[in-house]
């Protein structure tokens, strides 16, 4: 690990001043997507209830068990294709290749500086003017295996390898984004999708502090104002963003990725990403009345 002190500090916070004016600008059908290391599950299903990582069911969907694998398989390959020159990210020189423009997708904004988020890594959103299937609105990172602390905003963990990638929307209760007709992504449901919670990436640490907005069930807001300091129970002066809709797609060995909150193969180490407040599963989808499969509110490991 490498450090450069207050003026790489000073360089991050100008550039997530701007992420605050990325994300409030995001419609309901952009998206954020990762992919999974060495090991994840192959199967191209959600991880099982058990493990809090992922929903349990899929409902809402026409696609067979065999449809969806195929159809996520076709996800993987674009993605992997797109950014074959950015499967590993050596230096500092390969990062700013990164955010360079390339087909209307530019990934400069680094929303944690160089933190790793448990489970989820280095996440870099795409500042550019496309965002959809094949060119995802965040990029995740696994930091380097022999890293000495992964959550200093300061200091960068390379090598860092492309673990997964995301997509993302303003938060609607029961209204994701959706994908139907792309060939990648249109097998997706809308438990796949989870919560980012609003939050503020404070300016110290540049980890993650959850403020929910105050509601009856969880997920039932809006959350579209960015809080305030005011409202945190800490100091929380730093970058400010709405509750927004979330998808992680975790690279497969087996060439069909995982759709999961957390990485489900080996763990990536990371600051805690608060799961069940931070990221969250709605408890209702208020377009059917249904109340979703109990999982995907317990288990650590990310954004």
């Amino acid at each position: 690990m490498t450090h450069t002190g207050s003026t790489r500090r000073g360089r991050w916070i100008g550039v997530l001043t701007g992420c605050a004016v990325l994300i409030a600008a995001a419609g309901p059908a952009a998206a954020v997507r990762t992919a999974q290391p060495s090991g994840a599950d192959t199967s191209g299903h959600d991880a099982p209830a058990a493990s809090g990582l992922v929903p349990a069911q899929f409902t809402n969907s026409k696609c067979t068990p065999a449809e969806r694998r195929r159809t996520l398989a076709a996800e993987q390959r674009r993605v992997l294709t797109f950014f074959k020159d950015f499967l590993v990210l050596r230096n500092e020189a390969d990062v700013a290749r990164l955010a360079e423009p390339r087909d209307g997708v530019q990934f400069f904004v680094l929303s944690h500086a160089y933190n790793s988020i448990r489970g989820m890594g280095l996440s870099i959103i795409n500042g550019g003017e496309v965002s959809g299937p094949g060119k995802p609105a965040m990029l995740l990172y696994r930091p380097s295996r022999g890293a000495a602390d992964v959550t200093d905003p300061d200091g960068p963990d390379f090598p860092y390898t492309l673990a997964g990638w995301g997509y993302a929307g303003l938060y609607a209760p029961g209204q994701p984004p959706s994908f139907a007709g792309d060939p990648g992504l249109r097998c997706l449901t809308k438990q796949d999708w989870l919560v980012h919670e609003r939050s503020v990436h404070p300016s110290d640490t540049w980890q993650n502090i959850p403020v929910p907005p105050e509601e009856q069930w969880h997920g039932q807001a809006l959350g579209a104002v960015p809080p305030t300091p005011d409202e945190c129970d800490t100091p929380c002066v730093g970058v400010g963003h709405p509750r927004l809709w979330d998808l992680h797609l975790f690279i497969g060995n087996s060439g069909v990725p995982a759709v999961s909150m957390l990485n489900p193969g080996k763990p990536i180490p990371g600051f805690d990403p608060g799961v069940g407040v931070g990221f969250f599963y709605p408890q209702r989808y208020p377009s059917t009345g249904a109340v979703p499969p109990a999982a995907g509110h317990g288990h650590s490991g990310h954004h």
